[in-house]
């Protein structure tokens, strides 16, 4: 088995992030003891602003046994469709996403409405990434990958 893992995970634990690193180390460990864990290289260069240099980043990996997989044309390929997609469905109103209540994000200097993309094409890529080269993917962010990303498994 192939677990995939989403940059939100590795960072709880490197960062740490207090209300997360609990259940991602939790989910990173069990998952690590059935399955090899494999990261592509969006998650790479996200993780990399972490670490003083390539050196630590890559023993870092390493010592967790965490292998970077690249992404192949299939892959980059789906993930251009998945994104556009969401952009052609997204809605115009923009949430916050603690509380829920709509935004309205306003230009300071012609007073316009800016609705913004709020999903990037990275995310796209690494969950492309996990469905072409994984069986599980290991995320936070359960409902927009649950939403795009219908052919994994997500933990």
């Amino acid at each position: 088995m192939i677990s995939a893992v989403d940059t939100n995970i590795l960072l709880d634990i490197i960062i740490p992030n207090q209300s997360f690193v609990k259940s991602s180390l939790e989910k990173l460990e069990s998952t690590a003891r059935k399955s090899k864990i494999v990261i592509c290289e969006i998650v790479y260069s996200e993780l990399a602003s972490q670490f003083h240099n390539q050196t630590e980043l890559n023993s870092f990996l390493s010592d967790t046994h965490i292998e970077i997989v690249w992404s192949n044309k299939e892959s980059l390929f789906l993930a251009s469709r998945l994104w556009l997609k969401y952009r052609e469905q997204r809605p115009e109103k923009i949430y916050c996403p603690d509380c829920g209540k709509q935004i309205h994000a306003v230009c300071s200097h012609c007073g316009s409405q800016i609705n913004l993309p709020r999903r990037m094409l990275n995310d796209f890529i690494i969950g492309s990434h996990a469905i072409t080269f994984a069986d599980l993917f290991i995320t936070r962010d359960l409902g927009f990958y649950k939403k795009y990303f219908s052919g994994i498994k997500i933990l």
